[in-house]
């Protein structure tokens, strides 16, 4: 694991998402939070709804990865087995949470409706996780770790899942982590392709603690630089420079972002 910049991954589960049936904004919606948040993304990882594949999915990631959000498969269904799965992983047993069995049912009692003993399922929870509760659906959310990952298991329900996260998961994550804070610089080229604007780059050494990234959009190609925030402002500002003076009038804009401070200059 790399020790400066902790390592998150994503994973989604569902066959809904595998076989392309839905998108998964989920996890480009996560990626752009963690980013912001200091973490580096390490992987996306997407696991049908097989009890086995998801087992062994979440047993490589605590080895691997300090941190993993985990969204879907909390649900009453037979095929919602994040819990179950969790459980036979890290060799926890499913107990009741008689709060989250109580939120379930007084939800259902909102509704004027009797609360199906399916539902029952969502209030069990692997031994020793803390509870996430949803004010915004059915299905709580859990938290754990194993093996020194930061487990959080939210719903796949984008409105819910995006709420959670924003209750819980970014309010604790800098409690759990020493977050470095990253400076990102975005150039727009427009008018050169790819292998042009890495021909005239191919040469420009960078030092190791800046990351070089090539975004190509629709309108333009946007070169990503990331810098950490300890990173001298006078040597940041060189590297742009030269990468600039190489690519010439093909640069329209330069765009810089520290953790939601955003600046950009037209050119």
């Amino acid at each position: 694991m790399n020790t400066l910049v902790p390592y998150a991954e994503i994973l989604s589960q569902g066959d809904e998402i595998v076989s392309g049936e839905i998108v998964d904004s989920n996890s480009a919606w996560l990626s752009q939070r963690l980013v912001d948040l200091g973490f580096l993304i390490a992987r996306h990882t997407a696991v049908g709804d097989r009890l086995e594949d998801l087992v062994s999915v979440l047993q490589e990631i605590s080895r691997r990865a300090d941190c993993c959000i985990c969204t879907g498969g909390l649900g009453p269904t037979r095929d919602d087995l994040t819990a179950e799965a969790v459980g036979q992983a890290f060799s926890l047993p499913l107990k009741l949470d008689p709060a989250a069995l109580l939120m379930i049912e007084e939800r259902f009692q909102k509704r004027k409706q009797r609360m199906p003993e399916s539902n029952r399922k969502q209030a069990l929870l692997p031994k020793g996780a803390r509870r996430l509760d949803n004010h915004w659906g059915t299905a709580p959310g859990f938290y754990l770790t194993a093996e020194g990952c930061h487990f959080y298991f939210l719903p796949g329900v984008p409105r819910e899942m995006e709420a959670m996260f924003s209750e819980y998961v970014e309010k604790q994550l800098p409690y759990l982590f020493s977050l470095p804070r990253s400076m990102r610089v975005v150039i727009h080229v427009n008018g050169m392709g790819e292998s042009k604007i890495e021909a005239l780059l191919k040469d420009l050494v960078l030092p190791p603690q800046a990351r070089l990234g090539f975004h190509a959009m629709p309108q333009n190609i946007r070169l990503k630089l990331t810098f950490p925030s300890e990173f001298e402002v006078p040597d940041q500002e060189a590297i742009v420079s030269e990468i600039c003076r190489r690519l010439g009038k093909a640069v329209t804009k330069i765009e810089t972002n520290l953790v939601g401070v955003q600046e950009e200059s037209e050119r």
